[in-house]
């Protein structure tokens, strides 16, 4: 699986609070009156690779106008279509409401600063049928702070861990 380096670096750092959101822009020479400029860049180069690396897969990334699409229904059923298939299944693209860091201005102060504010914003579904951990998802928010949740199912991965070690089992309800 192929990452992003800045997801990489902002994964390990909480850029929820402003004083920690403020400390990564000083400490990257982002200067705030150039806040929105950078992070422009970064979303467009973050979609960019995102896209590039679906085609590389074999896999068209699909807009879902509601973020309440059922996605995993959809993934499964394009992954019920060759069930052997490892690797990347399924991408969606849903604009979401979400909690952002962001830079504004101060009117009482007349100084820019940082701020976090649920707004809206594109996110990435990225659906896996993997060798080590089975069914698995990532969704990946593409405004700052570029949040990440990587969504595995526990009984496949012991599905696949126990077939690995041919370790006999019965599957009951849920």
């Amino acid at each position: 699986m192929v990452f992003y380096p800045l997801l990489i670096a902002l994964f390990f750092l909480s850029l929820q609070s402003s004083r920690q959101f403020l400390f990564f822009l000083i400490s990257n020479s982002v200067k705030l009156v150039d806040f929105h400029s950078f992070t422009k860049s970064q979303t467009d180069s973050l979609c960019l690779h995102i896209d590039s690396y679906a085609k590389d897969c074999g896999v068209d990334i699909t807009y879902l106008s509601s973020p309440k699409t059922n996605k995993d229904e959809l993934a499964r059923a394009a992954f019920d279509k060759d069930p052997s298939r490892t690797g990347l299944i399924a991408a969606f693209s849903s604009v979401e409401l979400c909690r952002t860091m962001t830079v504004v201005s101060n009117h009482q102060t007349l100084k820019l600063e940082t701020a976090s504010r649920q707004t809206k914003c594109k996110h990435y579904y990225l659906y896996y049928n993997d060798v080590e951990f089975g069914w698995m998802f990532i969704k990946i928010q593409t405004w700052f702070p570029y949040n990440v949740q990587i969504y595995i199912n526990g009984r496949e991965y012991l599905f696949k861990l126990f077939d690995k070690n041919n370790i006999n089992y019965e599957m009951y309800h849920n």
